[in-house]
């Protein structure tokens, strides 16, 4: 039985975890803070087949000049980021243009199809359905002129046979009376699931990696080495030696396989969240996307979270709340909120690879290496898939589906 070592105990390290010891490995996850706690826990709830369309589309090329010269509460950027960064800026934009958003939907929907269907079996295995509401996902105009906008991603989605409800003004109240704001469209996807609790949905997945048999590290992953053709780590004065490596440390992963001769093209889309009580009780299923707000928000009856949009900034910058408080302030007019349950804004990173596609697959440089990382804002909805596809990768199995668009070959590492 071969043994096998997972950095990085974010949904996706988890996931793949349990994929792995399905398929018969040794399994051992490592990281330094607690499994699901980290990126994994700072997500809008979304389990989708239908989250197609990249950032780094032709839209962005039409709207750069008032993304560089306003100031938006979907995103903000920090210019020394910008400054220090610009190589990798430039490679993101170069990806923006049609024919790259239309292959990177069509992978995504085949990954989040297989992961949708993953995560499903997952949530009964783990007795997880009382986490569980659908449909989970809506998207809100307020405008006509928002959502011609719009019509770009309607097009994608109907190219790739995502299943969606397009609502009217009078839908949207009959179906979401406690919005105390109207809006002039709205799109429901009807496959999508919404999390209420992402840290109870990893806490589950863990629990049942542990008791299906996987062993955990709470430790940080500093002295990685390969000799003889096993992968050894040191810690504590303690050597462990693995026949495989996965890293799956989201956001990390970029330092951690900078050590062993790796640039990966890699930033973080840093985000917000608060909690609030609710002067009534609201019976809203899915997390809604308030398009011209720029912010997302979910209701768990008496509870509500509100996540901000993009931070283009370090990892490790301080924290600069203006975006979540603009989105507070503007979500005040859409329902009751009450008291600040939370008394300082969360704040986790993203990680985004220039194509923004995650990077699945075989290491270029080293035997019995593996990447699963570079999730984007969709960590959730793909993690499930991508443990399964990188578990037959390692089985040497033939993929469920294409695995070509993920491949870490496909950059000059």
């Amino acid at each position: 039985m071969k043994n096998i070592l997972i950095i990085g105990s974010g949904i996706v390290g988890i996931c793949t975890g349990i994929e792995l010891i399905r398929r018969g490995y040794s399994v051992t996850l490592m990281d330094p803070n607690q499994p699901g706690s980290q990126t994994s826990y700072g997500n809008a709830g979304v389990i989708s087949d239908s989250s197609l369309m990249v950032i780094n589309n032709p839209q962005l090329r039409k709207s750069l000049f008032q993304l560089i010269f306003t100031k938006q509460t979907s995103f903000r950027y920090s210019k020394f980021f910008i400054f220090l960064r610009l190589s990798w800026i430039l490679r993101f934009l170069i990806f923006s243009h049609k024919n790259h958003m239309e292959f990177a939907a069509k992978a995504l929907r085949e990954l989040q199809v297989l992961s949708l269907k993953a995560h499903q079996e997952l949530i009964k295995k783990t007795n997880s359905k009382n986490n569980i509401s659908k449909p989970g996902w809506l998207k809100l105009f307020k405008t006509i002129n928002s959502y011609k906008k719009y019509y770009l991603e309607l097009d994608v989605l109907n190219k790739n046979k995502a299943e969606y409800t397009i609502l009217d003004t009078e839908q949207i109240k009959k179906q979401f009376p406690d919005l105390e704001e109207s809006f002039f469209k709205g799109v429901l996807f009807k496959n999508s699931l919404r999390v209420k609790s992402p840290l109870a949905l990893s806490k589950k997945y863990f629990n049942y990696f542990t008791n299906s048999g996987g062993g955990y590290l709470k430790e940080e992953c500093k002295d990685l080495n390969y000799k003889k053709g096993r992968w050894s780590i040191n810690f504590n004065k303690q050597n462990l030696n693995f026949d495989e490596v996965v890293v799956a440390a989201g956001p990390w992963s970029k330092k951690l396989l900078f050590s062993l001769g790796y640039d990966i093209p890699l930033a973080w889309e840093r985000g917000y969240h608060h909690h609030f009580s609710i002067k009534k009780k609201t019976n809203i299923n899915p997390a809604i996307h308030d398009i011209e707000g720029g912010f997302v928000f979910s209701s768990n009856g008496s509870e509500i979270r509100v996540t901000s949009g993009v931070e283009l900034n370090f990892m490790d910058a301080s924290k600069n709340e203006i975006q979540i408080n603009e989105s507070i302030q503007k979500l005040h007019k859409i329902l009751p909120l009450d008291k600040k349950l939370t008394e300082k804004a969360w704040l986790g990173s993203r990680p985004t690879i220039a194509d923004s596609l995650p990077m699945i697959g075989k290491a270029p440089k080293h035997k019995n290496l593996w990447f699963n990382f570079g999730h984007n804002h969709i960590g959730l909805s793909t993690s499930a898939g991508s443990a399964v596809i990188l578990s037959e990768m390692i089985q040497n199995k033939k993929s469920s589906i294409n695995t070509d668009p993920f491949s870490p070959k496909r950059f000059n590492l």
